[in-house]
């Protein structure tokens, strides 16, 4: 009666475990397929991240814009990031210096893209439920990398909006502990943005630092 009992909770278990990845996939797919419809994307962020050692934690807000899913640019007050798909332009304000390279896989830059396309390749994926964000019933997916995958993130969060399949938030930590948790909200996807977002052209007060 025990080998029975033991073999149907692990039926149970197994069923339980594939029903779930049925449903995460096709939630990460309709989210794909959503974001892969969208031409523009313009919105406000707030970003936190938390410092496991010391515990103290940075917040920055501002606007961040997507085209095409792999152009993106990210101004908050102190710093801008915008990359056109091949290159990476990152302003500091406070030293007045521009770095510029080219985007690489490893580079730690999480493309807008890679959340949706190349993550859930390379990360499996568990659906840990539906909960209320706000005024949004919302998916919460996390991506956990596989094995043969090596890079920095250790762990990715997202939280989707069920009605309109947006990520609403995103949640990573690094193999140190530190999580940055990125929250988006007023997203209009009607407006059409400027290829011109999408460069950056430094004055001659700045100091230009190009690592290509």
């Amino acid at each position: 009666m025990r080998h029975i009992l033991f073999i149907s909770v692990v039926f149970l278990l197994m069923t339980a475990i594939q029903a779930n990845a049925a449903d995460v996939n096709k939630i990460i797919k309709k989210v794909q397929k959503t974001y892969d419809k969208m031409d523009n994307l313009s919105a406000t962020f707030k970003q936190v991240e938390t410092f496991k050692i010391t515990g103290s934690q940075t917040e920055t807000s501002g606007k961040i814009f997507i085209k095409n899913g792999v152009k993106y640019r990210f101004k908050s007050e102190d710093q801008v990031i915008v990359t056109d798909g091949k290159t990476i332009w990152t302003y500091n304000e406070m030293s007045k210096q521009l770095l510029i390279d080219n985007v690489r896989e490893n580079s730690g830059a999480l493309l807008p893209r890679d959340l949706l396309f190349k993550y859930p390749k390379k990360y499996y994926s568990t659906l840990l439920g539906e909960e209320k964000s706000g005024k949004n019933e919302v998916y919460k997916i996390r991506l956990d990398p596989k094995e043969d995958v090596h890079g920095y993130i250790k762990s990715v969060k997202l939280w989707i909006d069920k009605d309109n399949w947006h990520i609403l938030m995103i949640e990573t930590t690094d193999l140190n502990g530190n999580q940055s948790r990125f929250e988006i909200t007023d997203i209009d996807t009607k407006s059409k943005l400027s290829d011109d977002l999408f460069t950056y052209q430094a004055d001659d007060s700045v100091n230009v630092v190009d690592m290509r």
